[in-house]
């Protein structure tokens, strides 16, 4: 166990729900993660004799969150339903809740793994970097609990696990040690990562082929830095720039008024520079351009008000500054 402590705080805080009318929280689009641990979570709280008002996703419900809810048998809705506690599930800020983050602080409970954001929730949160995704702090809360796992609950988590780090890439011993206790309850990925991890379909290529082809690449040093525009598909995109030789992709789109900007790094950068995309990148950026930002070491999220063009710029000199390096563009050499 990770952290005894937190763990234990949890326990006691759901402990106290029996009779209540609970709700899920996931963070904006939801992820594999969020939908797995919430999945797990609403069936703990069942178990505990709470009534489980449903599970609801600010603003809209992402690909991937649809799809494993889909497999799971889980019920998303964008709609704040009506309860006597709301938890938010793998929610690293305010922010992330979206048109949901004005929920009574009374009301509110947050558990989450990713780094601390700038702006603090409004309620009591039990959350950990140390932990690689929220499945994995349920996967100890249920043990905690002596809750017993079905291999279809097992197999959710096993997947939540999978894609937060990176496909099992960044996977620590920890980690992988809670991949074998899934396997001993009964966890078989196979049949949901066949159906999650379909072959590209063509709106996924194009998106890729486009990105790239519009990408702009920089020089700091040793250190390539990729941009591109996409309006659908950028963690794929990102992922894409990442197998073309960039070191740090930056992917971004605008809508509303706002700028998203997904990063992605190669765990090189993360071990030998010690570069935290959150810590050292998105929230100093958000802090300065008046938005949010969060996720994790080698793959955050940014979002701020303002131009494509101009916060991309400002990402690219934010990184060269803490790479020591002027930025040169690779076709310029």
């Amino acid at each position: 166990m990770r952290d005894p402590s937190l763990v234990e705080q949890l326990a006691q805080e759901l402990r106290g729900v029996g009779g209540r009318r609970v709700a899920l929280l996931l963070h904006i689009g939801g992820d594999p993660d969020a939908v797995a641990s919430s999945y797990v979570l609403s069936n703990i709280l069942g178990w505990l004799s709470a009534r489980v008002a449903g599970v609801a996703v600010p603003s809209y419900i992402s690909d991937n969150a649809d799809r494993v809810a889909s497999i799971l048998g889980v019920s998303l809705s964008t709609e704040l339903p009506e309860a006597d506690l709301y938890i938010a599930v793998d929610t690293g800020s305010p922010m992330q809740l979206g048109p949901f983050r004005d929920v009574d602080d009374g009301r509110l409970v947050v558990v989450d793994h990713h780094e601390a954001s700038r702006e603090n929730f409004r309620g009591r949160v039990y959350s950990s970097p140390a932990y690689q995704s929220t499945s994995e702090i349920i996967l100890e809360l249920a043990e905690h609990l002596s809750y017993p796992l079905s291999p279809k609950e097992a197999s959710a988590l096993l997947v939540g696990i999978y894609f937060d780090t990176v496909r099992l890439t960044v996977a620590d011993s920890e980690t992988l040690r809670k991949v074998g206790i899934l396997a001993g309850y009964g966890a078989s990925a196979r049949g949901l990562l066949n159906r999650l991890e379909t072959p590209l379909d063509y709106s996924e290529r194009i998106a890729r082929i486009k990105g790239v082809s519009r990408a702009e690449f920089y020089r700091c040093g040793d250190i390539v830095l990729a941009t591109t525009r996409v309006s659908a598909f950028k963690p794929s995109v990102a992922r894409a720039l990442i197998m073309v030789g960039a070191h740090i992709a930056m992917v971004a789109d605008e809508s509303d008024g706002y700028v998203e900007v997904t990063f992605r790094q190669t765990p090189e950068i993360a071990d030998q520079l010690g570069i935290n995309l959150v810590r050292d990148v998105a929230e100093p950026l958000a802090a300065l351009l008046n938005g949010s930002g969060g996720g994790h070491a080698s793959a955050a999220k940014l979002r701020v008000p303002g131009q494509v063009g101009y916060v991309l710029t400002r990402c690219v000199n934010h990184l060269a500054y803490l790479l020591g390096e002027h930025p040169a563009r690779v076709s310029d050499e």
